[in-house]
């Protein structure tokens, strides 16, 4: 059974640090050696696919179109935003 969950505009700005992981992404921090393996021993191969949309999606809320009023996602995706944005807060 895979758990659903609808997030709100504040609930998004609250959990998710969208900002954070899109000015890591496409910062100088991110062509780093130290970041490469970090990312090799810490990602795994299905998670650096999954993360490619967050990027994605990072760029859209923070640059584009700006954050929608709600978006459901599973608590997996969830877990993996969260874990990307340790991941980019700790480069």
């Amino acid at each position: 059974m895979k758990i659903m969950m609808e997030l709100t505009r504040d609930d998004i700005h609250a959990r998710i640090p969208y900002t954070l992981i899109c000015e890591t992404r496409y910062g100088a921090a991110w062509g780093t050696s130290r970041r490469r393996r970090r990312w090799a021993e810490e990602f795994t191969e299905q998670e650096k696919g999954a993360c490619t949309r967050l990027f994605s999606l990072a760029h859209q809320w923070y640059l584009v179109k700006g954050v929608p009023d709600k978006v459901v996602m599973s608590a997996g995706t969830l877990a993996l935003w969260e874990k990307l944005g340790a991941f980019c807060g700790s480069l």
